[in-house]
This record gives structure tokens, sequence and C-alpha cells, in this order.
């Protein structure tokens, strides 16, 4: 009278076990996905900061091997200026989400010859924008 009563209880627990198990696994699984695309986006992040950073040693450097007055950096390197025209369309061709109307660079060139470059991108898949800013001062 036991017996067939005890085979009952037991007959649908192997079903809920491999339910439970698939669960498990689907969550470990998503759980693999999600980390993959986030280490992706890190990588892309990386990609682009490293882009913007060779960038603005380029600019930097191109100030530090021409006439280094005042006057001629600012003639130089004008938002009119050749140099800086084609420098900026490398910039728009590396860095995502730079244009003509967005995330433009911006270059600050003080008194005292203090060289302020802030990079700007934005990735299609990012919803906030990233920048670098790189700082010198050029001396004699």
């Amino acid at each position: 009278m036991f017996a067939p009563l005890a085979s009952s209880r037991t007959a649908g627990s192997a079903l809920i076990e491999s339910l439970l198990a698939l669960v498990v696994f689907s969550v470990g699984l998503l759980s693999l996905l999600m980390l993959l695309t986030s280490a992706l986006k890190q990588s892309d992040n990386a990609r682009y900061r490293s882009e913007a950073s060779f960038l603005a040693s380029d600019l930097i450097g191109q100030m530090w091997s021409g006439d280094r007055t005042l006057q001629s950096l600012r003639q130089r390197f004008d938002s009119a200026s050749d140099t800086y025209q084609r420098w900026l369309v490398r910039v728009q061709s590396t860095l995502p989400g730079v244009t003509a109307d967005r995330n433009q660079p911006e270059l600050k060139i003080d008194d005292s010859r203090n060289i302020t470059l802030t990079l700007h991108w934005q990735s299609p898949s990012d919803t906030e924008q990233h920048q670098l800013v790189v700082v010198t001062r050029l001396t004699d």
C-alpha cells in the first residue's frame, strides 16, 4: 500500500530537477553573454582612448617642432589653418561621433603658451560622451 504512493511522489521529481538544471544553465549562459558584451565595449573604449591620445600627441608634437612663439602658435593652429584642418580630418575619420557640428576638439592656447586640448567622441552604442584632456606648456 505504501510502495505505489512513494513511487508516484518521486515520478515527477526527475522532471523538476531537469527543469531546474536548465534554468541554472540558462542563467549562467546569459551571464557569460553579458560579460562578453561588457568586455567588448570596454575594449572599444580603450581603443578609442588610445587613438585620441595618439591624435593629441601628434598635434602637440607639431607644435613643439615649429616656431613656438605665441603669435606663431595661434596662427598655425587656428581652427581655420591648414595644419589644424588636416589634423581635424584625421580626428573625424578616427574617432566615432566627431562631426562638423558634434564633439569637436577644443584647443586653447593661453598667453603663457599653456596648451589645453580636449578631444570628445561617442560611439553609436554609447549613451554618454567620452573625452580626453591633454594639458602641456610649450617653452623655448
